[in-house]
């Protein structure tokens, strides 16, 4: 039973990046060209996807499928700081956006953006999010009680807002996207790692037991 919804979930990443790409060429996806540029059949398909906004959607959650997979052999990679592996993964999808360009400008804003975090997608970008936080034992005390599923869907809106951007970024090589990818996932290990908050937190507690026994002894 685990092998025929692995095998499932192959077919549905192959046919939707499939799908990606065929989109890309034409500016449009054909289910007569789907069928003849794969092996699967139409009642198959139909099996996979009820329609084909589900098909095409599908591309974007198997991107980031494809990612786990590169990240798997990268040596020590959950080893790097958090703001390097922010840019590793955010680098890495808009390198993917940017081979797919035409499909993401005519689809990501209909089949993702506008979903907001219901989409697979999201739920996907947050799960990438969840993994580096969960493993990273840089982060300060604070940030470690902060970080959580609100945190992680924050952290993929603001993703979904960063491709909206992308994509509408007339920049000389997307500069103007680039200069905010470094900015943000440098201030983001700042905020992360930063002890500040730490001690921010230990003074507040130390100033309100203070307070309450002075006031207690007073009375």
């Amino acid at each position: 039973m685990k092998d025929n919804n692995t095998d499932q979930i192959t077919s549905k990443i192959e046919l939707s990046l499939l799908a990606a790409e065929l989109f890309q060429k034409k500016g449009r996806l054909s289910m007569r060209d789907l069928i003849n540029n794969s092996e699967i059949s139409i009642t198959k398909i139909y099996d996979l996807f009820p329609d084909k906004d589900a098909l095409i959607s599908y591309a974007y959650p198997a991107m980031v499928f494809k990612y786990w997979a590169m990240i798997d052999e990268i040596d020590d990679f959950h080893n790097l700081v958090i703001s390097e592996k922010l840019g590793n993964f955010i680098y890495t999808m808009l390198e993917m956006f940017s081979d797919h360009e035409l499909f993401v400008k005519e689809t990501f804003t209909r089949l993702v953006a506008c979903k907001g975090i219901k989409s697979d997608f999201a739920n996907e970008v947050s799960t990438v999010y969840k993994d580096f936080l969960t493993r990273d034992r840089n982060l300060s005390i604070t940030a470690g009680l902060v970080t959580g599923p609100f945190f992680y869907r924050w952290m993929t809106t603001q993703f979904i807002a960063l491709v909206e951007f992308w994509i509408r970024d007339v920049s000389t090589n997307k500069e103007r996207t680039i200069g905010l990818v470094d900015k943000a996932c440098s201030l983001f290990e700042d905020v992360l790692y930063s002890e500040l908050f730490d001690k921010g937190f230990d003074f507040s507690k130390y100033l309100y037991t203070t307070l309450n026994t002075t006031f207690r002894d007073k009375s």
